[in-house]
């Protein structure tokens, strides 16, 4: 059945006496409808919505049935909306991960398909790995691509000191993210959703993930939800099997730092094919959070002292924030030699001497002195 998911959503809602679950799904089915040229179906919802401004429906409290719910201690809102309007991400992953994110959207944007053969629709996504490496912008993308509202949960306003308030403002954010057509994204995932049997943990915290999971399993398979930690390794059992996908976000490859560096540098920059290589290589193992902070300080130099920017900037200040260079270390011949080490070590294919001596503006044979020399 086409458009399953809206319908599904507008019935249920009716059900429940849901008036803002109603409202929120027929505007999204008349979005879809003018999306496939049905006019005269999407006119006709049209003129429902707009002879029902005065719905009989009454939705589950007094209250702006759109409002975002807050917490009841410090009256801090539970969550931030972006609209899809706002989202313009721009996401960078290895050719891996794009895949397996575009098998998810896929998922869901044919769950109509999906549906009409009794397959359940993947509504889950958990995103794991080290920090800095764009979970929090892939759940942007997924946003995004579907066109959905993100609702990125404020943990800083759900965790209470309140007996029972946390557990209450799970259940809340998640009543509220079923209200709209919308991706409901819960970062840091792991205060949250800590392991049951953590013996440092409070017997609050446990019921925390209790409700955690509870509220996960009544959640509408039409309704989406992802989650993403830097800790994989603390989150409870249960919670990995909530989710139908798993996803482990990689330091990026050298196709994609390749470009991250057109990225970040606004095209302010044009990378020939050989210094994108020597960049790429350099960076290899980096996040993509600590290259952006790499490139973007090296630029602001550039422009805040006046000066054409060059590549070797970016290497001056890779040496400054991987603490390569001693900080008493003030001696020029010294200082070329740990660099010329530093970049050799990285690669000695990539780096050749002269390449190196290029780098550092300094003579090929200089260079084989200093990278031959043996420190005291």
């Amino acid at each position: 059945m086409k458009y399953s998911i809206e319908v599904g959503k507008i019935v249920e809602g009716a059900l429940k006496h849901d008036q803002a679950k109603v409202l929120n799904y027929t505007k999204q089915l008349i979005a879809k409808l003018e999306n496939d040229d049905d006019t005269r179906a999407a006119a006709k919802f049209q003129r429902l919505l707009f002879a029902q401004a005065e719905t009989v429906l009454t939705p589950m409290n007094g209250s702006n049935p759109c409002s975002i719910p807050v917490d009841f201690e410090s009256r801090m809102m539970l969550a931030d909306i972006i609209y899809p309007e706002q989202n313009d991400i721009k996401v960078v992953l290895s050719k891996q991960n794009a895949e397996k994110l575009e098998s998810f959207i896929l998922s869901y944007q044919n769950a109509d398909k999906l549906n009409s053969l009794g397959i359940n629709v993947s509504n889950s996504l958990l995103l794991y790995g080290p920090p800095g490496c764009g979970k929090t912008k892939c759940a942007y993308l997924i946003a995004k691509q579907l066109n959905l509202p993100l609702v990125i949960a404020r943990l800083d306003s759900m965790i209470s000191s309140y007996l029972g308030t946390t557990a209450k403002n799970i259940r809340n954010l998640f009543e509220f993210s079923q209200k709209m057509p919308c991706v409901l994204f819960l970062d840091e995932f792991d205060a949250i959703a800590k392991a049951r049997d953590d013996n440092n943990e409070l017997g609050e915290l446990k019921r925390v993930v209790n409700s955690l999971l509870q509220n996960i399993d009544t959640m509408s398979k039409d309704s989406l939800i992802l989650a993403a930690t830097n800790h994989h390794q603390l989150l409870d059992s249960a919670i990995w099997r909530r989710f139908d996908y798993k996803l482990e976000i990689e330091l990026p490859d050298r196709d994609a730092i390749a470009e991250l560096l057109t990225l970040f540098t606004s095209n302010l920059y044009k990378f020939s094919k050989k210094e994108t290589l020597e960049i790429s290589t350099l960076f290899n193992g980096l996040s993509g959070a600590e290259i952006e902070e790499i490139i973007t300080k090296s630029l602001r130099k550039s422009i805040i002292h006046n000066y054409p920017f060059a590549v070797s900037d970016i290497y001056e200040e890779l040496f400054t924030t991987k603490n390569v260079l001693p900080q008493n270390c003030h001696e020029p011949r010294e200082l070329l030699q740990i660099k010329a080490k530093y970049l050799r070590s990285r690669d000695p294919k990539v780096f050749s001497l002269q390449v190196i001596a290029n780098i550092l503006g300094s003579s090929k044979t200089t260079i084989q002195k200093l990278v031959k020399e043996v420190n005291p």
